[in-house]
């Protein structure tokens, strides 16, 4: 994994991130990357700076990897506990 490190004059942060993450903040703005930034501007009241939108994004691509993890673990328990009944 890589280590990210994001630096403003007042906050520094290291991330590591995952290679599933990396990917996908490699990847061209979508229309969902979009309208969840709208959205959070909306809930901050605010335009958020390019600094801090790059932040809320790599937590939230975080979020969606772990998301999709435990769904695959519950679907292969899911399908492994019909294979036994």
């Amino acid at each position: 994994m890589e280590d990210v490190t994001a630096s403003d004059s007042s906050v520094a942060s290291t991330t590591t991130l995952s290679p599933d993450a990396q990917r996908l903040l490699s990847s061209p703005a979508s229309e969902k990357e979009s309208s969840a930034r709208v959205a959070l501007e909306a809930r901050a009241g605010r335009t958020l700076s390019d600094l801090e939108w790059d932040r809320a994004r790599r937590t939230l691509v975080e979020f969606v990897i772990i998301l999709r993890e435990w769904y695959q673990r519950a679907e292969m328990a899911a399908s492994e506990l019909g294979k036994v009944a």
